[in-house]
């Protein structure tokens, strides 16, 4: 099974059912809203997964996939990332489009495959050898990443595109959505909802 893990701040019903339609069918969707940080909640959300794939997706993307699990499962891979990245036309600026084509050539050139978690897939005997997410650090998705690499793992860029929705902000040294320096609570009744699709 695979397990989507999307860790939202503000769990908007249109939303969620936006991020739902766009999935799989057959595969698992959980939605986790407590407070702490984002890689936080991805590891809360992994620990409630009952997939061998936990695929990140952040609630601010739109994912363009045929999606073909049985064939991308038989890939050489412990994770993986997707394809392209692009804004939207509402947030397509020029900035934007920089810190995007930025990401494409790091990718694409140098075969740099950074967790980026608006669409990023591990096998879960991966995520639990690297501990999952740090949630001691600012940059959650590139220490993942490094960890991911000390461990040879090995990475792949599966044929999903993803259109992101929002402003990027994680770039700059405040980072509002780090888990860093935050409380880590345990959720709370009704902060992880797990549901099939």
């Amino acid at each position: 099974m695979i397990s989507f893990i999307t860790p939202t701040r503000c769990p908007e019903p249109a939303n969620l059912a936006r991020i739902r339609a766009m999935l799989p069918k057959g595969s698992e969707f959980i939605v986790v809203s407590t407070p702490g940080g984002a890689g936080h909640a991805r590891n809360i959300g992994a620990a409630a997964a009952s997939g061998d794939v936990l695929v990140f997706v952040d609630d601010d993307v739109q994912l363009l996939a045929d999606w073909n699990w049985e064939e991308w499962l038989r890939w050489d891979w412990q994770f993986a990332i997707a394809s392209q990245y692009w804004p939207a036309p509402g947030v397509n600026v020029a900035m934007m489009r920089l810190e995007a084509t930025l990401l494409n050539v790091l990718h694409c050139v140098f075969r740099y495959k950074l967790f980026m978690s608006g669409f990023a897939a591990v096998r879960r005997e991966a995520f639990q050898a690297v501990g999952g997410y740090r949630e001691s650090v600012t940059f959650e998705e590139h220490s993942i990443t490094l960890d991911f690499y000390q461990h040879h793992f090995r990475g792949a860029r599966l044929p999903v595109r993803v259109r992101v929705l929002r402003r990027w902000t994680g770039w700059t040294p405040v980072n509002h959505v780090t888990s860093r320096g935050k409380d880590h609570p345990p959720p709370r009744p009704g902060e992880v909802e797990v549901s099939r699709l």
